[in-house]
């Protein structure tokens, strides 16, 4: 199949994926702004309505939809929902990386050890005081599948209900038949558990992915998850800047009410977010049902010129948006 741009939050790497993960087991954004980064306003209209709502909307949920995140969610497995793709990849991470430093003897911080891949190249693991980073050299696990380059994690603080830290990465994924997709940035995590709800919060001033000649990021974003052990369902709340070749711009993102999603389904049942444009243009995004429900499972309100009225109402279903 061709590869089309991926779908921007599977760059929100703190989703329930990490809060699950860590509970079992910052830092400013480096890199330069890619060349043709579309990050002007984008006027909103009842033309690229659709298209921006699905992309901001699955960007809110991480959800795999076109290149790397359909193949990274190909090799997690069917069982798995398509959301939160990459940010269960970056979770995996994490907890690895903290349960090499809880594992280390202090006397060996600082040595790093290196260990070869499943099937070919080798990684890395590097452990000093609060710093534990691992370094990927076309290190392949599965078939058709690689990574190169780094992902660290600082500061690691342990706190009454969980732990704090900061992740930073640099990582390209080559997977056959896609090009390869290079994720770039820094976010600060914290996760913390009362009773059975675990709830994780990300934040940061941006994390881009390129993937051929499309490039989305997301800026000055605030993430938070939570997850309830006991039943499977998952609360996310999402507050970010949008930016993408696919939409030609960039939009601002805000939760009205927060997305909710039961255990065992791919999309939230309830939810609402803001999606706001150039000259007061919007779209507001309501969601009636989760991928179970009856037509229509998803609203989409127009707000053109910026008048505060609603004039041009979408009635569309996940399949629609995640084409």
């Amino acid at each position: 199949m061709a590869a089309r741009p991926i779908s921007a939050t599977k760059l929100l790497v703190a989703s329930a994926g990490i809060a699950t993960l860590l509970s079992c087991g910052g830092g400013g954004y480096g890199g330069s702004q890619p060349a043709g980064m579309p990050t002007a306003s984008l006027a909103l209209t009842a033309a690229n309505a659709q298209n921006v709502a699905g992309d901001a909307t699955l960007a809110s949920l991480d959800a795999s939809k076109r290149g790397i995140s359909f193949a990274l969610a190909q090799l997690q497995g069917d069982a798995l929902p398509r959301t939160h793709v990459l940010s269960r990849f970056l979770a995996q991470q994490i907890g690895a990386l903290i349960g090499h430093q809880q594992a280390q003897p202090a006397v060996l911080r600082g040595a790093a050890v290196a260990m070869a891949c499943g099937i070919s190249g080798t990684k890395s693991v590097d452990a000093s005081g609060t710093t534990e980073s691992v370094t990927f050299s076309a290190c392949s696990d599965l078939p058709g599948e690689s990574i190169s380059g780094s992902f660290t994690i600082s500061n690691i603080v342990a706190t009454s209900t969980g732990l704090s830290g900061s992740a930073s990465a640099d990582l390209i994924f080559s997977f056959t038949g896609f090009p390869d997709e290079h994720l770039t940035g820094n976010f600060a995590f914290s996760v913390a558990t009362v009773g059975s709800v675990t709830t994780t919060t990300l934040s940061g001033p941006a994390i881009q992915v390129s993937q051929g000649t499309d490039t989305q990021q997301l800026g000055s974003f605030t993430l938070v998850s939570s997850v309830d052990s006991s039943t499977g369902a998952r609360t996310d709340t999402v507050t970010l800047n949008f930016a993408s070749t696919g939409i030609g711009g960039s939009v601002n993102i805000t939760t009205l009410t927060p997305f909710q999603t039961a255990a065992g389904k791919t999309f939230p049942s309830s939810g609402t977010i803001l999606i706001s444009g150039a000259m007061g243009s919007a779209i507001k995004l309501t969601v009636l049902g989760d991928e179970s429900a009856p037509t229509p499972q998803v609203r989409i309100e127009i707000d053109a010129d910026g008048n505060g009225i609603f004039e041009t109402v979408l009635n569309k279903n996940w399949s629609d948006l995640s084409v």
